[in-house]
């Protein structure tokens, strides 16, 4: 059998030794980090669906059911503008988690496989030499580790700003890669452990114009989260969630936080205790990006998995239980071609189409458009769709997620309805935007024109000075 090595100890980077050592293959598997965080204030909440399940399930089933135990079946993703609740996706089949808890349980699950997993932390990956095949990684006592794999393949799971990827543009011209920032930003905030939050259903997750709330598990019991969402095309000098990048944890910013979540999310106040308002100013950001790759091999070397390969956005729903599926397919492909030269290429060739649908639809996702009228005639076609037969939401996390279909199946229809139904609002939206900007420019000039009072005292003083 093979020998592989895997960069990176993410959940992506777990399943795929994972499902190599199930095939009787040796992997040595690299981390940069020392531990697995289990702080869930250290992790953002997800949703694990059938398709990442059934992954999970293949080579780690005892994985599988502890997602199932400690997390909560998602009822219902609830989406609102304003107050007033505009769209309802049905789920029922979609386990909600946080990244840290399945990351942790695939960790666990490659130590009990000494046999055929080496675990190696503390190893961050500095360089790549292709014509050598060595990877060189600094520990964090400062010290450099060369590895020789000429007689080994490895599987880049580094996640999106990928150490793997960059070296990999650098070995081949053909490999070409676009790496689009998101347009949103993100910042978690966490309620006190066990505590209700009044109204709110805990088995739904809340989609509101400032962020979204879900629960997740915290040593048994549930805990309420808020995300905060700063968009780009927010106001810098008027919006709130300019507090998403905000590190003064002053009386003045927690107050104006408090007012933000009331504003969005009322419920959630009296979850957060004082302290966390605080806590949030200093929490990390998150922001990623969506990332297109011409290919997922080089040199039939080096292949790349998960948000290494194809990073798209958390609204698709599909980040971590799409490279899941990675290493599913990745399996595949290396059994199917065991002692072929080609097994990388395989997984390319096998992947791509459904990757490059998904890429498609996070595409359309990470748009932050300024102009009213195509705003509205997102917003139009969002309601439309979700509530048609076979709605992308329905086919991705909806009660026919189970079926698993191709991701270019799914999204082949959802662009159909797209090009359909969203240029069909727009002849509606677009016009009475116009009107709208129109009926409101005196207004705004109004506001902005001096008075002739002001303008008389300024040339004055004006003409006082010269």
């Amino acid at each position: 059998m093979g020998k592989f090595i895997v960069v990176g100890g993410g959940p992506v980077g777990c399943l795929a030794a994972l499902q190599l050592a199930h095939q009787g293959h040796t992997v040595t598997l690299y981390e940069g980090r020392g531990h697995i965080p289990t702080d869930p204030s250290q992790s953002y909440p997800i949703g694990v669906n059938p398709r990442g399940l059934h992954a999970i399930e293949s080579v780690a089933p005892d994985v599988a059911q502890r997602i199932r135990s400690e997390g909560h079946v998602i009822a219902a993703w609830e989406i609102y503008a304003g107050p007033r609740r505009v769209a309802k996706q049905v789920s029922g089949v979609v386990y909600g988690t946080s990244r840290g808890n399945v990351n942790l349980h695939l960790w666990n699950a490659c130590t009990k496989c000494p046999h055929a997993i080496t675990l190696r932390m503390n190893h961050r990956l500095h360089s790549m030499d292709f014509a050598a095949k060595t990877l060189t990684f600094e520990t964090t006592d400062g010290s450099v580790v060369v590895v020789d794999a000429a007689d080994a393949r490895v599987v880049g799971a580094d996640g999106v700003h990928s150490t793997v990827r960059t070296y990999m543009q650098q070995a081949d011209a053909t490999f070409l890669v676009t790496v689009t920032p998101w347009a949103n930003e993100y910042r978690v905030l966490f309620g006190r452990v066990g505590q209700p939050a009044p109204g709110l259903d805990p088995s739904v997750h809340y989609i509101f114009s400032g962020g979204y709330t879900a629960t997740i598990d915290n040593g048994g019991a549930k805990q309420w989260t808020l995300v905060t969402t700063m968009r780009d095309s927010d106001d810098a000098g008027v919006s709130s969630s300019q507090l998403v990048r905000e590190t003064d944890a002053s009386e003045a910013n927690v107050a104006k936080l408090k007012a933000w979540i009331h504003s969005i999310a009322p419920a959630m106040v009296d979850v957060l205790s004082p302290d966390e308002l605080v806590r949030y100013f200093s929490r990390r950001t998150y922001r990623g990006a969506v990332v297109e790759c011409s290919k997922f091999d080089v040199d039939e070397w080096v292949v790349l998995v998960g948000d290494a390969a194809h990073s798209v956005l958390p609204p698709t729903g599909e980040g971590i239980n799409s490279g899941l599926e990675d290493t599913l397919v990745l399996a595949a492909a290396v059994g199917c071609t065991a002692g072929a030269s080609s097994c990388f290429a395989a997984y390319t060739k096998a992947r791509m189409p459904d990757i490059a649908a998904l890429w498609t639809y996070a595409t359309h996702l990470n748009a932050s458009p300024s102009f009213l009228g195509e705003r509205l005639a997102r917003l139009v076609f969002l309601i439309a769709e979700s509530k048609s037969h076979h709605s992308i939401g329905q086919s991705l996390f909806g009660p026919m997620g189970i079926h698993r279909w191709p991701y270019k199946r799914i999204v082949d229809k959802w662009a159909w309805r797209r090009l359909l139904w969203i240029n069909a609002a727009r002849v509606l939206t677009y016009p009475l935007s116009v009107v709208a900007w129109v009926l409101c420019l005196p207004f705004k000039l109004a506001r902005s024109t001096p008075t002739y009072a002001t303008t008389k005292s300024t040339f004055k003083l004006q003409r006082g000075v010269v």
